[in-house]
């Protein structure tokens, strides 16, 4: 089965402890749509400037993205700057440049319409449920947001959440969004909101989910080296959206094993700027680090 990936295609520029990079490929879409390649055949519905480089939509095509509900309109790309201090754990943003994605009106290509995984980007709340109501019946939908939404758009987020199947947002999303500081306590208020399934990503403390009354905790890759950390949450979610759209079924089994495949795509992601490790990974990369995974989550038979 394919994703269709709806988000931002941009440029990021982005100072780190480890470095400055002007103008690099970015973007939720950007990030989710190659993690998502990684497992399923995958769509991107977004909007660029003129002066978005033909590279880089090779570069989706080289990755078999079907990149046709890209519109390319008259203007300039969307562009963020920002940079990381040396904990890494929080983005301090410099500039934000919409351009194009000020006027951006998402349209579900034809051939689209009829796909069963739904990954809705970081966009505007409005947005996210006009795409998502274009779909004539999907599988499951996922959907990410962030506290500018929340604060800003609450009331129509709500309206978007009752059509989604899965929320990913961090803990401090989720005490936002219920009001509740305890993530433990919030999480089953999250989910009365509409999702069925709620994934709490937590970084270098990996990930904790919320389905069908009970709680899956994952850990995360230990890394002794973080370059930068854009990205790391949609290469998260697009490659649990992609391993499911690979699946034959939706379980619990299942969305356990994709958010696995998440935090280690996520942790490669994390390594380098941009795509730049990313887009060289294969599954040989991937299940060595899985196995390193299992040997570092060993549980003991009893205590």
């Amino acid at each position: 089965m394919s994703v269709t990936i709806v988000g931002t295609v941009a440029f990021d520029s982005i100072k780190t402890p480890y470095g400055i990079k002007e103008k690099i490929l970015g973007g939720a879409a950007t990030f989710a749509g190659t993690a998502a390649s990684i497992y399923s055949p995958t769509n991107l519905i977004s909007v660029v400037g003129q002066d978005f480089p033909q590279a880089y939509l090779n570069f989706f095509k080289e990755r078999k993205i079907n990149i046709e509900g890209i519109k390319i309109a008259e203007g300039k790309t969307f562009h963020w700057s920002g940079y990381y201090e040396k904990e890494m754990n929080q983005a301090h943003t410099i500039q934000t440049d919409l351009n194009v994605l000020l006027g951006f009106d998402p349209q579900v290509p034809e051939k689209f319409k009829g796909g069963e995984f739904v990954y809705l980007g970081n966009i505007d709340p409005i947005l996210q449920r006009k795409v998502c109501q274009q779909f004539k019946k999907p599988k499951l939908v996922v959907l990410d947001t962030m506290n500018y939404w929340i604060r800003e758009t609450y009331k129509e987020l709500l309206e978007t959440l009752k059509l989604i199947d899965v929320l990913i947002i961090n803990d401090q999303e989720l005490r936002m969004l219920t009001g509740i500081d305890n993530i433990i306590e919030a999480m089953p208020k999250a989910v009365a909101l509409g999702p069925k399934t709620l994934i709490i990503k937590k970084g270098e403390h990996g990930a904790i989910m919320y389905h069908n009354g009970s709680y899956s905790i994952f850990p995360a890759y230990p890394l002794a080296r973080l370059v930068d950390p854009t990205g790391a949450g949609d290469s998260f979610a697009g490659a649990f959206i992609g391993y499911m759209a690979k699946q034959k079924e939706i379980s619990l089994e299942n969305f356990q094993k994709a958010i696995i495949a998440g935090t280690i795509i996520s942790s490669f992601t994390v390594q380098g700027f941009s795509l730049d490790i990313l887009k060289t990974i294969d599954q040989n990369k991937i299940q060595e680090r899985f196995s390193e995974i299992k040997q570092f989550s060993t549980l003991p038979e009893t205590i």
